[in-house]
């Protein structure tokens, strides 16, 4: 399993681009919205990578990130989910904002991806809403550069789930929350009751 790529960047077009490593041309296929911040030919890149194998063919694809080379996976165990079809959500859309569509079973979101019908978006959500755990795919909430310590933003999605809040909404709401608003000193209490003035 080849994990990872870090070479300099020889070629792109479209969702296709070649890597060079050790004097190697490695030939990668990659989200279309990943390939536009890679730079330009002569670039360094580092990328993780998911091998694909088929009887007929050898296919490497690159992501910029471990959550959406594993998000890219999931897809794939998906009835009738090939990776063209995986690549092509991906190039949509983060592995972020894939996920909390998923959690939230929002199908009509998926159905703005090209290739993704009513049927498919249905089955994606079906399939995976159980499977997607939101918290290894969103950060910790930041607002203003500041980012919410992992062990209390834990706590507070837990504490807003206990008053009834589903956990993507309340991961979301957190989002929103500054922290360098609530003082140096600030608590899971200060956090849940900023976030519930944004809901």
């Amino acid at each position: 399993m080849i994990a990872s790529v870090e070479g300099v960047l020889r070629e792109r077009e479209g969702n296709r681009i070649v890597v060079e490593v050790g004097g190697v041309g490695l030939e990668l296929l990659v989200p279309v919205r990943v390939v536009e911040s890679l730079g330009a030919s002569g670039s360094r890149v580092r990328l993780h990578t998911y091998l694909h194998v088929r009887e007929d063919v050898l296919a490497l694809y690159g992501f910029p990130d471990e959550p959406e080379r594993r998000l890219f996976q999931t897809l794939l165990a998906v009835s009738g989910v090939g990776p063209k079809l995986a690549l092509a959500v991906l190039s949509t859309t983060g592995a972020g904002e894939l996920a909390r569509i998923i959690s939230e079973e929002r199908t009509k979101a998926l159905q703005t991806i090209p290739g993704v019908g009513k049927k498919m978006a249905e089955r994606i959500v079906l399939e995976l809403k159980d499977k997607i755990d939101l918290e290894r795919y969103l950060p910790a909430a930041a607002a203003g550069g500041t980012l919410i310590a992992r062990g209390l933003f834990d706590e507070a999605v837990t504490a807003l789930e206990s008053i009834g809040l589903s956990r993507a909404n309340a991961i979301k709401a957190l989002e929103t929350v500054d922290p360098s608003r609530l003082g140096e000193r600030y608590g899971v209490g200060d956090l849940v009751r900023a976030a519930l003035k944004h809901l």
